[in-house]
């Protein structure tokens, strides 16, 4: 068998695990059975229609809002923002209690995570007395942070995971840049942060989620740590950092990871190059002779493993 195909065989059984899948089940999808397809009509039709109602939902109430907000007084504009997104987080609380309505959750999670935030700026700025907007920014992630991480408690959805790592994420971010910690810093502990969120989805039923978040948390990591270091004495240290991301991605068997460190090494490379060798077409050269022998180093562990190591128990059995 070769390595891909062992890799897919592992996700394969690490799904159906995970997600108590049985043996009957897995035949019915492979084979094809007329229940099987129906249901998966039947899902795709209703989840299309439910994103769909949500995206008309959220542009209508924007659209009436706009239209009307200058005539509105402080209690109607907080009203009009704060007040259906409110609604609409517990229609989508009500949703995932009825089988019958549970694809219309997502989206009206959704569509509250957004109007919600807005409601609650638009009452501090209605009701409040002025001052730093980085504070009200901070009270508005940490009441959307407590909200959204209890619901994902009682629910245990993945879009209510998804919610409460982007309002935690910008609370901690709002309370770093208020205590003047370095830029790069906030964001090198973000990353690593996400990562590791990122590496805990994928052990977990909310698994969709992980690539999202490993690409937001290696992209900001590397972003700040380039930042850091350019021109700076371990200047070539982040190409140590970028070839650590494409080691994790093929630990975590991550495609994001891989495109994030792949793109960073391939441009600081291409920079530091043009920087220091732009005259000097040895420095490309060589480093296509060092990726050449990673290649056939890389093919040279793929045959030894299938030939040497592999078969190894098929020929014990043999004997």
């Amino acid at each position: 068998m070769s390595a891909t195909r062992h890799d897919a065989l592992v996700e394969v059984v690490d799904l159906i695990r995970r997600h108590g899948l049985t043996v009957d089940e897995v035949a019915s999808a492979l084979e094809g059975r007329p229940d099987f397809k129906a249901e998966k009509s039947v899902g795709m039709v209703s989840r299309l229609l439910a994103y769909l109602g949500g995206i008309f939902l959220f542009v209508g109430l924007a659209v009436f809002v706009g239209m009307r907000w200058d005539e509105l007084g402080p209690a109607g504009r907080v009203l009009l923002t704060l007040g259906p997104g409110f609604c609409l987080f517990v229609f989508a609380l009500v949703c995932t209690t009825d089988a019958r309505f549970e694809r219309a959750a997502t989206p009206l999670f959704l569509v509250a995570a957004v109007v919600q935030p807005t409601g609650i700026l638009v009452a501090l700025q209605e009701y409040g007395r002025g001052g730093d907007p980085a504070h009200a920014a901070l009270f508005m992630s940490l009441v959307m942070l407590v909200q959204q991480g209890c619901a994902f408690w009682a629910r245990r959805r993945t879009v209510l995971a998804f919610t409460t790592i982007v309002f935690g994420a910008g609370f901690v971010f709002v309370a770093l840049d208020l205590l003047a910690a370095n830029r790069n810093l906030i964001g090198v502990t973000m990353g690593i942060s996400l990562l590791c969120v990122g590496w805990s989805l994928s052990q977990s039923v909310h698994r969709p989620l992980a690539g999202l978040v490993y690409f937001t948390g290696a992209s900001i990591l590397l972003s700040a740590a380039y930042d850091w270091m350019r021109r700076g004495p371990i200047e070539v240290a982040f190409v140590g950092l970028a070839c650590g991301v494409v080691v994790v991605a093929t630990v975590a068997r991550s495609r994001s990871l891989l495109v994030v460190g792949t793109v960073a090494l391939i441009g600081y490379i291409g920079d530091f190059i043009y920087r220091h060798f732009a005259e000097n077409l040895g420095a490309p050269l060589v480093l296509m002779a060092i990726g050449l022998v990673f290649i056939a180093a890389g093919a040279a562990a793929v045959r030894i493993n299938t030939q040497y190591i592999a078969e190894k128990p098929a020929r014990s059995a043999g004997n």
